[in-house]
């Protein structure tokens, strides 16, 4: 708009705005109804008025005077490119890009886009690029469950402790949860899946379970150390009669999620990776149990034997 021209004609602002709107955009004068539907008359300029900006300069606008003057006297037109429609949130306007990621992890993805658009995209003063969505989900849940995973096996290891009263024991049990993670990501990764908020929450699920089993192994352990047996008769016994409940507890599990492994309708999304991550965990959670935990339960046994039997008392008289 060429304000100092308007004036000169003694046409205002509101005029040459009104013809854009109405003429060029269309403006509605009333309203159709038919039954319950309602639709709105407009009027506009017929096409051949409003094809190309030489057509828009050339519509009459009429004066103070009455006299009429072509719209390219009063604003300039052209050709250019602009929104439709402007968002705002939090006083501020943006544009949003809407996109799908397939075949990779949405967190890989984001931090590979946002280095090439640091690196190759050089915005106005002002901009700047934010992530959100599924992203921004992700984050704000994993964020979360850092926190509530160390405080949840916190927990845990000073319920084991109360309950063997045994710094040991109860370390010797959250040792299973190592052995979960390494079958889920070998899970995921066999089934070309990515680590998300849904296998996160898997894992979860997984080390109960291997703890479970932990605890079962110990607290048989120590029962047969109690009765008298020696530590490798005891872990040799132990391990042979703690095979079948250790299998069955990791069996229910297993054959209760194959179902949601296979699934491959709505929330499949959702559920194939918890399962994936539960499925895994237990395989290799329980092969450990029954083969590694009880070497690490003999080893730990006899270190502390050894340095409960080496321990000097000191004689009173003795020379030093």
């Amino acid at each position: 708009m060429n304000r100092d021209a308007a004036s000169r004609y003694g046409i205002n602002a509101d005029e040459i705005l009104q013809v854009v709107q109405a003429g060029i955009g269309g403006q509605a004068v009333s309203t159709l109804i038919d039954g319950t539907k309602r639709f709105d008359i407009a009027v506009r300029l017929a096409d051949a008025f409003r094809v190309d900006p030489t057509a828009i300069a050339a519509i009459p606008i009429r004066t103070s005077e009455g006299a009429l003057v072509p719209f390219s006297q009063v604003a300039s037109i052209e050709l250019d490119e602009g929104y439709s429609f402007i968002r705002r949130e939090a006083l501020q306007r943006y544009s949003v890009l809407q996109l799908d990621v397939k075949g990779r992890d949405v967190d890989g993805f984001v931090k590979e886009a946002g280095a090439r658009i640091a690196e190759q995209v050089r915005l106005p003063a002002g901009y700047w690029v934010e992530w959100g969505g599924a992203f921004e989900n992700q984050q704000r849940a994993m964020a979360r469950l850092a926190v509530i995973v160390p405080l949840t096996i916190g927990l845990i290891f000073m319920l084991l402790y109360t309950a063997f009263n045994s710094v040991r024991h109860a370390t010797l049990i959250i040792a299973n949860v190592p052995f979960a993670i390494i079958g889920g990501i070998v899970g995921l990764f066999i089934s070309g899946q990515y680590l998300s908020v849904p296998s996160a929450i898997g894992f979860i699920a997984v080390f109960g379970v291997a703890m479970l089993n932990g605890i079962v192994m110990v607290s048989f352990l120590n029962d047969l150390r109690h009765q008298g047996r020696s530590i490798r008769d005891a872990v040799r016994e132990g391990a042979a009669l703690r095979l079948r409940p250790v299998l069955m507890t990791a069996s229910v599990a297993i054959l209760g999620l194959i179902p949601m492994l296979l699934s491959t309708g709505v929330g499949a999304e959702t559920q194939r990776p918890l399962a994936t991550v539960v499925v895994g965990g237990l395989f290799t959670s329980t092969a450990l149990t029954l083969l590694l935990l009880p070497l690490i339960y003999e080893w730990s046994e006899q270190h502390a034997e050894r340095r409960v039997s080496g321990v000097k008392v000191p004689v009173e008289g003795a020379s030093s």
